[in-house]
C-alpha cells in the first residue's frame, strides 16, 4: 500500500495531525518554523498560523480556539485574533528542552512531552495539563516523548519515546488519570527506522510513523504482530491520524530537515491513503 502526495508543504519538521470532524479540516504544525497549519482537503487551502516559538502540538479545544504545547510551555491560541496566551511553563528551569507530541485524553486534558532540542540525554518528561490549567508531571527520563494514544476503552495508554526504539502499553485510569507501565508492544529494529508519532485505528490496531523509514506500520495492540504497512515518498516519515467525512482517510506529515531536495523532492509533505480501516475521533481540550 501506498501514500499519496497530498499537499506539497515543505515542512522542515511536519507534525502532530489532528482531525477537527466539526469543520473537515487538519490541523498540523511544522515545529522548527513555528507554524500551525490548518489543511482543508476539499478546497486545498493551507491556512498558516505564525505562532513565534518552537511548536510541539496543536490541538483544538471544545471551545473556540487551540491548545499548543511549544518550545516555551502551554499556551491557548485564538484564530480569529491571532492572539497567543501563555499558561504555564514546566520546564523555565530547562531552557534547551521544548514540547513534542501531545494528545488529550477522554477527560479533556491535554498530554504532551518535552525533549531537548537536540537530543543528547534523557532530559525530557510527559506532562498532563488539566482543564483548569494545572500541571502534572507523569513521566520522565526521556529522550524524544512521542506518539501518544488511549484505547476506546480507555483502559491503556500507548506512548513511545523514539530514542528507545519502542512502544510502551500503560494501564490508564480515565478518572485519575494514573498510568503504569504493563509491557513492551514492539521493539524496531534500528535498521529499519525510528518510531515517531501514532495513532489508533478503530479496531485498536496502532498506526506507527517509522522516522527514517518512509513508511507507516499498523501493530496489533495486544500481540506486536505488524499486519500492514503503508509505504510513503519521503523517507522521514513521522506522524499520521485518521481523518475524512467518514474518519477512513490517513493522513501522514513527514520533515525535510537535512534531506537533499534532489534525492527527496517531496520530503516535508502531507500524504494520504485509505487504508480500508477508519480511525476514532479525536478528544479536544476542555479547558
Amino acid at each position: 500500500m501506498k501514500a499519496e502526495l497530498l499537499l506539497k508543504w515543505n515542512a522542515i519538521v511536519g507534525e502532530g495531525p489532528v482531525w477537527d470532524y466539526r469543520h473537515d479540516c487538519l490541523y498540523c504544525v511544522d515545529i522548527l518554523r513555528g507554524q500551525v497549519c490548518k489543511f482543508n482537503p476539499k478546497s486545498g487551502e493551507n491556512q498558516v498560523y505564525e505562532i513565534g516559538q518552537y511548536v510541539g502540538s496543536v490541538i483544538p479545544r471544545s471551545s473556540d480556539g487551540l491548545v499548543l504545547a511549544l518550545q516555551n510551555g502551554f499556551g491557548l491560541y485564538d484564530e480569529a485574533s491571532r492572539e497567543l496566551t501563555m499558561i504555564e511553563n514546566p520546564e523555565a528551569h530547562l531552557p534547551e528542552n521544548r514540547f513534542n507530541d501531545g494528545k488529550v485524553d477522554a477527560n479533556g486534558r491535554l498530554w504532551a512531552g518535552t525533549m531537548q532540542i537536540n537530543p543528547k540525554e534523557p532530559q525530557g518528561s510527559l506532562y498532563m495539563l488539566d482543564i483548569n490549567y494545572n500541571v502534572e508531571r507523569k513521566l520522565d527520563n526521556i529522550y524524544i516523548s512521542n506518539g501518544l494514544i488511549w484505547s476506546a476503552d480507555n483502559q491503556w495508554f500507548y506512548f513511545i519515546d523514539s530514542l528507545k526504539g519502542c512502544v510502551d502499553c500503560y494501564h490508564f485510569d480515565l478518572e485519575t488519570a494514573a498510568i503504569n507501565h504493563e509491557r513492551k508492544v514492539i521493539s524496531i529494529d534500528p535498521a529499519v527506522g525510528v518510531p515517531d508519532g501514532m495513532t489508533i485505528d478503530g479496531d485498536g490496531n496502532l498506526w506507527v510513523a517509522i522516522y527514517d523509514g518512509g513508511r507507516i506500520i499498523a501493530v496489533d495492540s495486544e500481540t506486536g504482530k505488524i499486519i500492514e504497512q503503508v509505504d510513503v515518498p519521503a523517507k522521514k516519515t513521522s506522524s499520521c491520524t485518521f481523518g475524512g467525512e467518514n474518519l477512513d482517510t490517513l493522513f501522514i506529515t513527514t520533515i525535510s530537515e537535512n534531506t537533499d531536495p534532489e534525492d527527496e523532492p517531496l520530503a516535508g509533505s502531507l500524504f494520504s491513503v485509505k487504508p480500508g480501516v477508519k480511525g476514532v475521533r479525536a478528544n479536544f481540550y476542555a479547558g
